[in-house]
């Protein structure tokens, strides 16, 4: 196991009441809490973890995951927390359409504010409602992730998660470590090759 400590500043994106502060606290342990309260501004979390990676073997991680609020009125002030972010989880409600159709624009300023296109997964949230609503198929997030991947130049994974229920949480954290460690490795070879 590397004794190094990968530290990862990361931020949650997303169109409010898609469950971001439920995934957070869900990963960090903290029970479910039903009822809806919009995040103000930004929340900030951390959250130290081990993560198996193929090349690396097992990977100390921190988390420093902030978790932007995802009303308009919050569009001037979420730039700040953008800065030095390297990694993000975009989330979508798969029970409202419209919240996925706005993740374009969510990932942009994302890019646009971090100062370039850096790795990201993409989460469509509410999982446990599968089937009991109208939701977002599974194929559209997948086939959105393969875009994505076209773009940054590595896979970014499409995962469905339940913050109610904790399904796939851990996983969802998990594969971004992956993905920001072979964007490292891309760049890296990149660089050796010039």
């Amino acid at each position: 196991m590397s004794t190094q400590l990968l530290r990862i500043k990361m931020v949650l994106i997303g169109e409010g009441a898609v469950g971001k502060t439920s995934i957070a606290r869900a990963y960090l342990g903290q029970a479910f809490t039903s009822g809806y309260k919009a995040t103000i501004g930004a929340d900030f979390y951390v959250k130290r973890d081990v993560i198996e990676d193929a090349v690396m073997g097992k990977v100390n991680c921190e988390f420093l995951i902030w978790d932007l609020a995802g009303q308009v009125q919050f569009t001037q002030v979420r730039p700040l927390y953008y800065r030095g972010a390297r990694a993000a989880i975009a989330v979508f409600d798969i029970t409202r359409k419209e919240t996925f159709y706005a993740l374009p624009s969510w990932i942009h300023e994302f890019w646009k504010n971090a100062g370039g296109v850096w790795p990201l997964i993409l989460v469509g949230n509410k999982a446990d409602l599968r089937g009991q609503r109208e939701c977002v198929p599974q194929s559209v997030g997948m086939l959105y992730a393969q875009k994505l991947s076209q773009i940054i130049g590595v896979e970014v994974p499409y995962v469905e998660t339940s913050a109610l229920t904790g399904y796939n949480i851990r996983d969802a954290f998990h594969k971004l470590v992956l993905v920001l460690l072979a964007y490292y490795r891309k760049k890296f070879l990149q660089r050796m090759q010039k």
